[in-house]
């Protein structure tokens, strides 16, 4: 029997990562091995400073694999780790708008899973380091572990806003005397409602935004701001107001997940 010669074509210090890579060459009919992944699994706390887990295919699939790996783009990334951790739901949905969709992004999947959390962070991170600036700012709840996390790989100061009598405000205790420009770090961007509320506070307490990030925007990129928009995924998810919404008209039950409520 031949013996097949692997050939490492990426390395990971996370797990959670590089399993994702070694499910898309499987998907795309690839023959990927990890190895390390074992060590890593075991002893995350201690093998990230000593190992690194390579992604390795036979000989023969090295050049298709690579470049499939090295290409793959942060719409193909982010819509993986939705799918993967079930954040992608069908059916009939009330959205925080008040308007009616068939599609919902139970963005609270992603959270309950750090590792998917802390990747889209990465990349969201790479997406913003052409900004000059000096704090992210995020609307409570959701957005603030990603706005946190997004910080911290930035190096960067954190704060948030919450709302106070129907008002967007910075939440009290925060120091921003020495802040001039931020980035606002959202989760998922629906109407831009809650993105132009902090906008406005922002300005209100003396803040330029000058970028504003967000992991997906399921306007399908029709909405405009003062400042330019990083999404890593761009969809065109209808929403419709209730007299026009089809799903209502047949009968299907609607759901309303979770709730936007700013603290």
């Amino acid at each position: 029997m031949e013996e097949i010669t692997l050939i490492t074509i990426a390395t990971y210090t996370n797990l959670f990562e590089a399993e994702l890579a070694k499910g898309l060459l499987e998907d795309s009919g690839f023959h990927p091995n990890l190895m390390n992944e074992r060590m890593m699994s075991m002893y995350a706390s201690i093998a990230g400073d000593m190992y690194k887990i390579e992604l390795r295919v036979p000989e023969n699939e090295e050049a298709e694999a690579k470049e499939l790996i090295t290409g793959l783009e942060d719409s193909d990334y982010v819509m993986r780790i939705l799918v993967s951790e079930g954040a992608l739901r069908e059916g009939h949905f009330q959205l925080t708008s008040g308007k009616h969709s068939n599609q919902y992004i139970e963005k609270i999947r992603i959270l309950q899973n750090p590792a998917a959390a802390h990747n889209l962070c990465k990349r969201l991170a790479e997406r913003l380091a052409k900004y000059n600036f000096d704090a992210i700012i995020s609307p409570a709840y959701g957005a603030i572990a990603l706005g946190f996390e997004t910080a911290l790989l930035m190096n960067k100061s954190f704060l948030f806003t919450q709302r106070k009598d129907s008002e967007m405000i910075i939440r009290s205790g925060f120091d921003i005397t020495k802040m001039q420009k931020v980035v606002i770090v959202e989760d998922v961007l629906t109407t831009g409602a809650s993105i132009k509320e902090v906008i406005t506070c922002a300005a209100n307490n003396g803040l330029e935004v000058v970028a504003i990030g967000v992991l997906v925007d399921r306007s399908g990129g029709i909405i405009e701001f003062s400042a330019p928009l990083e999404s890593l995924l761009c969809l065109e998810i209808p929403a419709y107001n209730k007299e026009d919404c089809d799903a209502c008209k047949q009968g299907i039950p609607l759901h309303t997940p979770g709730s936007s409520d700013k603290i």
